[in-house]
């Protein structure tokens, strides 16, 4: 395995941890669970992997758990949260809900930060959204390459908008939350073919320019 690959494996990895502990969440959304209840109710979760996310979960104090056998609980603090979470989602006008991530590595950590905490303030900003959670994960360092990632909750206002989001954020997972089905209007399909071919032409404007680019380069070079 190459370098490059074994760092994709270890931010993969991260990032499938996290999204078990997403899982054990939703779950004790519904109520106190055992470590067996849990194993039943989450596709294709391993023990020692469920072990591992509930330690860290303890550790950060999302979870507690007592009585023998084992009951797993959302902490008293994560309770107030998802009743704000509610609250928000009444105010909220927007069909879609996504959970994305962005990725995004650098050789240096302070100009990763910065770029990662502006595309979060950009987000936030952004007419377009309605933020539900959105945090910047820890910066980890492998052959001397830092990496993270940004992950958020939020709703798209249109069809458009969602593309929009994937594109020029760089969103490189994303996951529906809602609907279950969406009815799109003529309107909405419309702005949303507009935005693909305004990406569309974009990229292949930046392609054009870099042919040139490396075009002018070798003629430099003879």
């Amino acid at each position: 395995m190459s370098e490059l690959d074994y760092e994709s494996s270890q931010l993969k990895e991260k990032i499938a941890m996290q999204d078990l502990q997403t899982l054990v969440g939703k779950e004790l959304k519904n109520g106190p669970r055992t470590e067996d209840d849990l194993l039943k109710v989450i596709p294709g979760a391993k023990y020692d992997e469920l072990i591992k996310v509930l330690k860290n979960m303890l550790f950060l104090k999302l979870i507690t758990k007592e009585g023998y056998p084992v009951v797993y609980s959302l902490s008293k603090e994560i309770q107030e949260g998802l009743t704000e979470k509610k609250k928000l989602s009444e105010n909220d006008k927007n069909q879609l809900k996504v959970a994305v991530l962005i990725e995004s590595k650098a050789n240096d950590k302070g100009e990763l930060r910065k770029a990662m905490e502006q595309i979060a303030d950009a987000l936030k900003k952004d007419e377009n959204y309605y933020i539900y959670s959105l945090d910047i994960a820890e910066i980890i360092l492998h052959d001397d390459l830092f990496s993270t990632y940004i992950s958020a909750e939020v709703s798209c206002s249109t069809l458009g908008s969602l593309f929009r989001l994937i594109y020029y954020y760089g969103a490189t997972s994303v996951e529906i939350l809602r609907p279950e089905k969406l009815n799109v209007t003529i309107g909405d399909l419309q702005q949303t073919s507009q935005v693909i071919t305004d990406m569309t032409h974009g990229y292949a404007q930046m392609i054009f320019q870099l042919k040139q680019e490396n075009a002018e380069l070798s003629k430099l070079r003879r």
